[in-house]
């Protein structure tokens, strides 16, 4: 079926059916500052030459793994600033987390923020955690930062001198993991993808190269375009058995809190996936 570019706005940009989308933003600040103040980190923690390449960790006492969160925002705004309210979600549980920062479009491309996170988890994993810490890590993200999640699992970690499969599980929430259609958007003057990049990064058309345990999450409220865009990498994936979520009562922004919240079904699926195979 053929569709306009206006289907395309509001399949893929939220914040125009949400209408509290701006409130929500300003409590991420809010709870993220109050987090700051509230808990021991270290800032900053630089992975590469880029001013964005920067990672921010929270430890946890007497850890026994650590949770990867990636920030969204269509890979053209935000930073680990804005979600730092997710390190409360875990620290208390014994779980460390590392908040990711990445360079944005259209300074660079999605590829080259894909080979910032890899670099940023390979820093993390050789330079930053415990063995213990490094036993049991997920990686999770949000929007874009869900695709870039899921992209862990498509690195030979080999090369960057890691073990074949360092990731225990990935939580993406409202990823989008084939980036064609964003060329329908708004978004394409800022995202600047020529067709080999869509093919790059299209993750429903990947083959993973390390197994880790998968889980692909949608808020109930979501469009049809990011339910479809998960279900589709499921099939893709479908050999690493991945689960398939419909958050309850979740929107596209709202969904971070049952990962953030200790208790909310992805914060309980996230603290069950260190439990290695």
């Amino acid at each position: 079926m053929h569709h306009d570019d206006d289907w395309y706005e509001h399949q893929y940009m939220p914040s125009l059916s949400i209408p509290d989308a701006g409130a929500i933003f300003e409590s991420w600040k809010q709870r993220s500052a109050a987090t700051r103040v509230k808990l021991t980190f270290q800032s900053d923690l630089r992975y590469g030459p880029h001013r964005r390449e920067v990672l921010d960790f929270y430890p946890a006492v007497n850890a026994h793994g650590c949770v990867v969160f990636i920030h969204g925002g269509y890979w053209v705004e935000f930073s680990k600033i804005e979600t730092s309210f997710v390190a409360e979600g875990f620290v208390d549980q014994g779980l460390s987390v590392a908040l990711i920062n990445y360079p944005l479009c259209p300074e660079v491309s999605i590829a080259d923020i894909r080979d910032s996170c890899a670099r940023a988890f390979a820093h993390l994993y050789k330079s930053v955690l415990s063995e213990a810490e490094r036993a049991a890590i997920i990686v999770t993200g949000h929007s874009a930062g869900g695709h870039l999640a899921a992209a862990h699992l498509v690195q030979d970690w080999g090369k960057l001198g890691l073990p074949k499969n360092p990731i225990a599980g990935v939580i993406s929430l409202s990823g989008v993991f084939d980036v064609a259609p964003l060329e329908h958007t708004s978004l394409k003057p800022d995202l600047r993808l020529t067709p080999t990049e869509i093919d790059e990064v299209d993750l429903t058309s990947a083959v993973h190269q390390s197994m880790a345990k998968l889980a692909l999450a949608v808020g109930e409220h979501e469009s049809e375009e990011f339910h479809r865009q998960s279900s589709a990498l499921a099939v893709k994936w479908g050999d690493l058995k991945p689960q398939l979520l419909d958050i309850p009562a979740a929107n596209h922004f709202n969904i971070v809190d049952s990962l953030a919240r200790p208790g909310g079904e992805l914060n309980q699926l996230a603290v069950a996936m260190t439990h290695r195979y």
